[in-house]
């Protein structure tokens, strides 16, 4: 293939199926191809949901297989296609999404400048992974402040930046105008307010802690509704919701291609995680105009929320930042025991009964969402690549 005068960069991600970092992958490749000669490698495309048009997009065909032997192997293969790829295509500055693709960009290196993107905090309590990594990529980039000084400092890294995760926010006013799917429509026509949430089905995202504060929200606004977006297994929260009495008030929509539409339909967002890098669910939803409630996990929430986000430090108390409550974080592991609230959930159901019932408070935060999901544009992020693109190759 011929090689162009623009410089030429290689992003590489496991999958393009849901999911915020595979989002986030699909976007950048969009956003920077007008300018850069962009390579999208893919280790497989199997339910690929994100748009790639115009993108030059390479899958491996070696998406994940079981094993340990197997694992060591199909690692081996990438690396040994991505290198040759690397040569082939003359690239310049390869940028990896995920440790699972990190590890791949750094053994695969060339005469290329390898940039390792940590995109959640979960992926630092690999330590073994993480100094493997971190001793053979050119640059660490992360998606939140926190994780960034926490890298360096845990693993004495010196060159690296934070990306925060961009908001395409023209495309997300257009999508979230069209038209949802009959069924879901009818139940936000229900009486009462709609709390939602987005996220695949993991314990990560502490679903659990949610239906219980709902019920608790339920006491004091008896038609609030809630409803959950996302990918997998949600049989365990459906029996939980009716243990609790509110199944007719909870709705579980799947997968979406178009979330924007149905987070529009709502009236406050709602997150509870026990840990994130960047939430772009949380962006997305004040992008919208959702006035949001957020546990105070690490990483992201309060960097979101907060200006200095060093002053909602303490994850023990609720704060009403600048754009949005923060709530103390969820202790204890996974809770499906529905006789059992937290004094957390309780806490968390307490602050969005008194943002639903004050609509002054409602209304002020809205406009707060809005204006905060604009400072995270994509005008923004590609200038921030562009200026490390420059500071690489000086």
């Amino acid at each position: 293939m011929e090689t162009s005068t623009r410089i030429r960069i290689m992003l590489i991600v496991p999958m393009l199926d849901q999911g915020g970092l595979e989002r986030i992958c699909a976007l950048t490749a969009q956003l920077l191809k007008t300018k850069y000669e962009v390579h999208l490698v893919v280790f497989n495309t199997e339910g690929m949901i994100y748009d790639v048009s115009g993108i030059h997009l390479i899958d491996l065909h070696l998406g994940a297989v079981s094993g340990k032997f197997g694992k060591i192997i199909n690692v081996c293969r990438r690396v040994i296609q991505v290198k040759k790829l690397k040569k082939e295509l003359g690239i310049q500055i390869s940028y990896s999404f995920g440790q699972t693709a990190n590890m791949v960009n750094v053994l695969s290196k060339y005469h290329d400048k390898t940039w390792a993107g940590i995109r959640g905090y979960g992926a630092l309590d690999n330590h073994r992974q993480m100094q493997f990594v971190c001793k053979r990529a050119d640059r660490m980039v992360s998606c939140t402040k926190v994780m960034e000084q926490e890298i360096g400092r845990s693993y004495l890294v010196k060159n690296s930046a934070t990306l925060y995760n961009p908001c395409n926010l023209d495309e997300i006013n257009v999508l979230s105008r069209e038209k949802i799917d009959e069924k879901i429509e009818a139940f936000l026509q229900k009486t009462g307010p709609t709390i939602v949430s987005m996220g695949r089905a993991h314990d990560v995202k502490g679903f659990w802690h949610l239906i219980k504060a709902v019920k608790l929200v339920k006491n004091k606004v008896p038609h609030v509704k809630l409803m959950i977006i996302g990918d997998g297994d949600y049989s365990m929260y459906q029996k939980l919701a009716q243990e609790l009495g509110i199944e007719e008030q909870v709705l579980f929509t799947g997968v979406q291609m178009n979330p924007f539409a149905l987070l529009a339909k709502a009236d406050v967002y709602a997150l509870t995680s026990d840990s994130e890098g960047f939430p772009n669910a949380l962006i997305e939803a004040m992008a919208v105009g959702l006035p949001c409630v957020s546990v105070n996990c690490k990483t992201g929430p309060a960097e979101i929320l907060q200006n200095d986000y060093q002053q909602c430090a303490a994850q023990d108390k609720v704060y009403h930042a600048d754009y949005g409550i923060l709530t103390p974080v969820f202790y204890g592991g996974k809770n499906l025991d529905a006789s059992m609230i937290s004094q957390e959930e309780e806490i968390f159901a307490g602050e969005l009964v008194e943002l639903l019932l004050n609509q002054e408070l409602m209304a002020s935060y809205r406009n707060k969402a809005l204006y905060r999901a604009n400072q995270f544009g994509v005008d923004a992020y590609v200038r921030e690549i562009d200026r490390l693109i420059a500071q690489e190759l000086e």
